[in-house]
């Protein structure tokens, strides 16, 4: 009886669980200029896919709708086309940089507006979870995980007091750690930052590449999450380079990993950030990549389970 319920619990899980992609599958493009959302929408939903992952990213550098004076109307009609086409969007991916305060003043200035436009829109475009990159602690110090906690609170409490007021979710993702201790990289981090902010709408991302990077079985990482984990970052790498590649096109045992998933019962959504895939394709290839993509990503969801 008790075996009949979890088979029943994991196949209801795998139908609630969307394949979902970022719309920089299509973002960049070799001509320096940068995909609007709308015509990655299409080209996603072409492709496939029916859940999205809106990045703001690029609004930094001054790329994207979102960095247009017109911003918000870009976005609304943005919202009507996926009305229109049966799409939504359940993450998205807000302006980050590695340290806020080692920006000159002018950027900063931009960076903190960004981040503002990208939570309102995420609002907008009815997103459930921002993911939002922890500050990695100070360079030079030893690691103090108390200190690094206390800093991202201070640093990130802006955003989380808009995204509060705004409806959406803030989910902080785990960061590449290389050859020194980096705060977040770890699932541990991410459990004493979360909980610290003693809030439901703030939770975990898991991004599996820069999970690659210091373990070779993410395992027993997702298991400390628990469900504490509101959204992912799909992709693959060598463990060296952060590739942002399909799965299967790495070193990650996603076979071994992936059922874990349906253990801890994991609700949102199987989210691809494969960009790296794309970055240098012409664009008349992506398309077809777009396609693959979408079934490399359905036989994801197979082993959920």
């Amino acid at each position: 009886m008790k075996r009949q319920s979890a088979i029943k619990s994991n196949i209801e899980r795998m139908i609630t669980m969307q394949l979902s992609t970022s719309t920089n599958f299509f973002g960049y493009r070799l001509d320096g200029g940068y995909t609007s959302y709308k015509e990655s929408l299409n080209r996603c939903k072409a492709a496939g896919f029916r859940v999205l992952d809106v990045n703001f990213c690029a609004a930094l550098n001054g790329l994207s709708d979102l960095s247009k004076d017109h911003w918000r109307e870009l976005i609304e009609d943005l919202r009507n086309e996926a009305e229109k086409e049966g799409i939504i969007f359940t993450q998205s991916h807000p302006v980050f940089t590695r340290r806020v305060d080692a920006l000159p003043e002018e950027k900063q200035e931009v960076y903190h507006e960004m981040m503002r436009r990208s939570i309102i829109a995420s609002s907008i475009l009815g997103v459930k979870w921002a993911i939002l990159h922890p500050a990695p602690g100070r360079d030079g110090e030893e690691f103090d995980l108390d200190a690094c906690v206390k800093e991202n609170l201070e640093l990130h409490a802006p955003a989380l007091e808009l995204a509060k007021k705004h409806n959406v979710g803030i989910a902080f993702e785990n960061m590449i750690e290389k050859s020194t201790r980096r705060f977040a990289s770890r699932a541990a981090d991410l459990v004493a930052l979360i909980d610290a902010c003693n809030d439901s709408g703030i939770g975990a991302c898991w991004d599996f590449g820069h999970g690659n990077f210091i373990f070779k079985d993410q395992r027993d990482e997702l298991r400390i999450l628990g469900k504490r984990l509101k959204a992912t970052h799909v992709n693959d790498n060598n463990g060296h380079e952060d590739g942002h590649m399909f799965p299967f096109h790495g070193t990650v045992n996603w076979q071994e990993l992936l059922p874990v998933l349906a253990e801890i019962g994991y609700e949102g959504d199987f989210t691809f950030e494969t960009h790296k895939e794309f970055t240098r394709l012409p664009d008349p290839l992506k398309d077809l990549v777009a396609q693959s993509g979408y079934a490399i990503g359905r036989y994801c969801l197979s082993l959920i389970s």
